[in-house]
This record gives structure tokens, C-alpha cells and sequence, in this order.
């Protein structure tokens, strides 16, 4: 690699040790900005506003769901979702003290629904007051941590369990991630005053990148760090003008792809190059703006289907074109084979196609199906998957099929 085009970023001790070579990375700022106005565009034209609001507030409960996941927590989606209803409510959560009140011992699920608690009530607060990245302070970033881990220390008892100390820096050098040793502690607060000096001095995506992968590698917070870096990263990005109307966020898709988000963090870390966690982040975030527009694709497949005059029993097998744009006839029987005899299958299967609710297609000795709608939607997946493949090395199927 030429020397010209490894760049040291940062003066401090600690974070002078990282590099990167910007031009490696997969994305540029201005292609992404490129499709966060398509986006935006495709949503004053043609996102239809109900499905809008439900996307809002998906996104805010799977991101805090998604950071939660982070940290290891064995919460379910439904418990995540009747916590989060008390958030929405704008209501405190007292079960805690009530049973410290009674003398009940605290379980980790208890922890576990504060916790995440903690993480809705906070991405939530801050997303109604979206962050301009001139206001980003040390104090800020501690203030964030606070509001994350208040009262979770109640749980030092649990197995495991390491303590917070809500809002404080780091005050040991016990900590480690795998092989890797953070900063020491007595050289954080230099090092964030450093990285927020960069990031208000580099206001563009790849300095979101960055700032994340050196903030994690500073490791500011004697536990919570993932949560801090998640939400900030979110905040950021919005402060940058990506993402205004808040219908996605990389932190889902980091749980979705957690064995590759590590992978990745710790490689950037141990080997002192920031790209290997930078195009992760780049790759989220092109992924994330991809999914808006698959997500409402799905809901007008899934509209299309519930509005057919059809047997109920039709309209349970047509479900998997919802996430599938076609799919074999073999991966569809397979779905029902246990509930259904393969003739009565088969007759559902003609039926919808005579309707001309699906569309059939051979190929040599393989049958496909697909939904017989034409949507915007479709359009731009096919046109931004194909424009990420060029560029990724990757793309989970789960995109790239729908």
C-alpha cells in the first residue's frame, strides 16, 4: 500500500497508534449521501405516511433492542415491547424498588428489563432533540452514560456482574476486550476531548466511523461502552443530516450481523488499523437505508395478500413472498408439509395463480412463485442491491433475496 495513502489521525498517546487508508474503504461520503436523499426523495413521494409512523417506532424498538442484545442480555422481543410501552407513556419503571421495598430478591431479568429500559427511555429522549455535533462535550458523553446505567448498580450481587458507576470514566486498567488492552485510564479524558475535536473538525460519515472505533478503543466506562458508542454513532449520523426522519439505525443491523460485528471491532482494535471496523460501519449504514425501503416493500406484499378474497388457509402460504421476492416451490411445501397434504398444496397453489395473485415460472425442472405486484419499492431495491454489490464483499440474503 502506498505511504501516501495511510493517514495517522490523532496527536494523543493512545489513539496515535491506529491508521487508516480512506481510499480502501467501500462507500464514499458523497455516495452515501447520494442515497440518503433517495431515500429521502422515495419517502415524500411514495412511502405511505402509516407506514411511516410504524417504521419510526419499530426503529426505536429494535435499535434499543439491538443494544441491549449487545451486552449479552437474554431479554425477549414481547418483553422488550411491554417494557418499551412504558416508555412510551412516559412513565417510570418502580417494580424494582417496590420489590427492594418488599425484601424480594432481584433476578437477572429484572436487571435485564431495566437495562433496556434504560436504553429506550435514552434513545428515545435524545431522538426527540436530535444532537448538533457542535454541542458534543465530554459532559455529554458522560451525561449519556448516566442516563444508560442509572441504577443497574443495584445489581452488583448478580453472578458476573460488573459494576457501572453511572456517568464516571474509567478509574482502573483491569479491564480487556479479548486480547485487546484499552487506553489507560488516567488518558481518557484527554484522548475524548481529542476525538470530539476531530469529529466537530471532520464532519462527514467516515469520521462517524472513526469516531466510533476509537471511542470503543479508548473503552471510557468501566462497562456500557457498546451502548454509549451505538447511540452516539445514531445521534451523530442524524447531526451529519442523514436519516432526519429516523427510520433506521445501524444498530440493528449490528445485532443481526453480531459474530461480524466483533469480528471486525477486534481486528480494528488488535491490529491498530481502523478500516476493518470503518467499512463495517459504512456497510451498515448503506445496508440500513436499503432496509427502510425493503421494510415498506414487505408491508405493501403483506397488504396485497390480506386483501385478496381468498381462503385464509391461501393466503398462510403465499406469507414467505412476503420477505422473498420468488421462491421454489419445494422451500414453500416445505413450510406447511407437517399441516398440509401436498395435493391440498398444490390446489391452493393453482388457485392463486389462476386468481392471478401469483405468477409461475419454469425453469428446466424447477418451479418458481412470486407475488403478481408491481411496486416503486421494487424498483429501488433492485437498483441500490445492485449498486452495494459492486461494492461489498457480502450482502446477507435477507436483503438481497426480498
Amino acid at each position: 500500500m502506498p505511504t501516501a495513502d495511510i493517514q495517522k489521525l490523532f496527536k494523543h498517546p493512545f489513539l496515535s497508534q491506529f491508521i487508516i487508508a480512506a481510499k480502501l474503504l467501500p462507500f464514499t461520503d458523497s455516495e452515501i449521501k447520494k442515497l440518503n436523499e433517495e431515500l429521502d426523495r422515495y419517502e415524500q413521494l411514495f412511502l405511505n405516511p402509516d407506514i411511516e409512523r410504524k417504521l419510526i417506532t419499530k426503529n426505536e424498538l429494535l435499535a434499543s433492542f439491538a443494544i441491549s442484545k449487545a451486552e449479552g442480555s437474554q431479554l425477549t422481543l414481547q418483553e422488550a415491547q411491554d417494557v418499551y410501552k412504558i416508555v412510551i407513556k412516559n412513565k417510570g419503571y418502580d417494580f424494582i424498588k417496590i420489590k427492594l421495598q418488599n425484601k424480594q430478591s432481584l433476578t437477572q431479568k429484572d436487571y435485564e428489563k431495566l437495562e433496556f429500559f434504560n436504553i429506550a427511555k435514552t434513545f428515545r429522549t435524545l431522538n426527540l432533540h436530535p444532537l448538533s455535533i457542535n454541542d458534543l462535550t465530554p459532559s455529554l458523553i458522560k451525561n449519556i452514560h448516566k442516563q444508560l446505567t442509572v441504577g443497574l448498580d443495584v445489581f452488583i450481587n448478580l453472578p458476573g456482574f460488573n459494576i457501572y458507576k453511572a456517568g464516571l470514566w474509567r478509574d482502573n486498567d483491569t479491564i480487556r476486550v479479548g486480547e485487546y488492552i484499552p487506553a489507560r485510564y488516567q488518558t481518557i479524558e484527554k484522548g475524548i476531548t481529542e476525538l470530539i475535536d476531530y469529529i466537530k473538525k471532520n464532519k462527514t460519515i467516515t469520521a462517524l466511523a472513526v469516531f466510533h472505533t476509537a471511542l470503543y478503543g479508548l473503552h471510557p466506562f468501566n462497562n456500557g461502552n457498546k451502548r454509549v458508542c451505538r447511540i452516539l454513532e445514531h445521534l451523530l449520523l442524524r447531526g451529519l443530516k442523514l436519516n432526519s426522519k429516523n427510520l433506521y439505525s445501524t444498530s440493528y443491523y449490528y445485532h443481526k450481523q453480531k459474530p461480524r460485528y466483533y469480528k471486525y471491532l477486534l481486528y480494528s482494535l488488535e491490529r491498530k488499523n481502523l478500516n476493518h471496523f470503518a467499512a463495517f460501519v459504512l456497510e451498515a449504514i448503506v445496508l440500513s437505508i436499503i432496509s427502510v425501503v425493503k421494510t415498506s416493500l414487505e408491508v405493501k406484499r403483506s397488504g396485497f395478500i390480506n386483501r385478496q378474497s381468498i381462503e385464509r388457509e391461501i393466503k398462510s402460504i403465499l406469507k414467505p413472498l412476503i420477505k422473498r421476492k420468488e421462491l421454489q416451490y419445494k422451500h414453500l411445501f416445505k413450510i406447511v408439509k407437517t399441516k398440509m397434504a401436498r395435493q391440498t398444496f398444490v390446489t391452493y397453489l393453482q388457485k392463486a395463480t389462476d386468481e392471478k395473485i401469483i405468477t409461475k415460472r419454469i425453469s428446466g425442472r424447477t418451479t418458481f412463485y412470486s407475488l403478481k405486484l408491481t411496486t416503486h419499492e421494487e424498483v429501488a431495491l433492485q437498483k441500490w442491491i445492485k449498486f452495494a454489490q459492486k461494492r461489498l464483499s457480502y450482502i446477507p440474503d435477507d436483503i438481497k433475496l426480498t
